[in-house]
């Protein structure tokens, strides 16, 4: 993998840093000047990279959003089965945010302390989850192949799983990232499908 530009690799140093302060301490209750002294800087050296401290937290979390969209975008491209395009989605979508549970707490708990204009992109941006989800699901009924759920109700019900995890989680514990995505695709994804005939 390519390393960041040199700019580029600042900037997520501070987004690592700023999520790891707000997840710990609350976003009311951070201040910049803690913020500069985790990063070795002068708090003035942060105004290079936003303006304020509610437009860094709204830039570590659409940076964030828009990667996890842009992964969901890839895996459900193409004329695939929908079963396969599901598995991949629930396990991409556990992965990701299973990694990272500093910026996934700062989504569940932070998002109302933005400004609307800044919470507006943001609420947008997590509705195309919602659709690339609930349109495989939709698929799947379609097909006979989906259990008697609505699919909005099952969509939610996966992304609460996944987003309470922060509570709970630890990725360096017993079950790795990777292991928790089955598990979850095990008990989430099986349990809405109907068994395929002759299986």
């Amino acid at each position: 993998m390519p390393s960041l530009p040199k700019g580029r690799q600042r900037q997520k140093q501070l987004y690592d840093a700023a999520a790891r302060l707000f997840a710990a301490q609350g976003y009311h209750a951070t201040s910049l000047r803690e913020l500069a002294e985790a990063l070795g800087l002068n708090k003035s050296s942060l105004y290079h990279y936003f303006d304020s401290k509610q437009e860094l937290l709204y830039q570590l979390l659409d940076d964030y959003i828009s990667e996890a969209l842009a992964g969901i975008k890839s895996l459900c491209a193409g004329p695939r089965d929908p079963e396969e395009k599901l598995a991949d989605f629930m396990r991409y979508y556990t992965r990701f945010y299973a990694r990272d549970l500093d910026r996934l707490a700062l989504l569940v708990n932070e998002v109302d302390n933005l400004e609307p204009r800044y919470r507006k992109v943001l609420e947008k941006k997590e509705r195309r989850y919602l659709a690339a989800l609930t349109d495989i699901l939709d698929q799947l009924r379609e097909q006979g192949r989906l259990k008697e759920v609505p699919s909005t109700v099952a969509a939610f019900a996966f992304f609460g799983m996944v987003h309470y995890t922060f509570r709970w989680y630890r990725p360096k514990g017993k079950v790795s990232p990777e292991e928790l995505s089955e598990m979850f695709w095990e008990i989430f994804g099986r349990g809405v499908l109907r068994p395929q005939e002759g299986a």
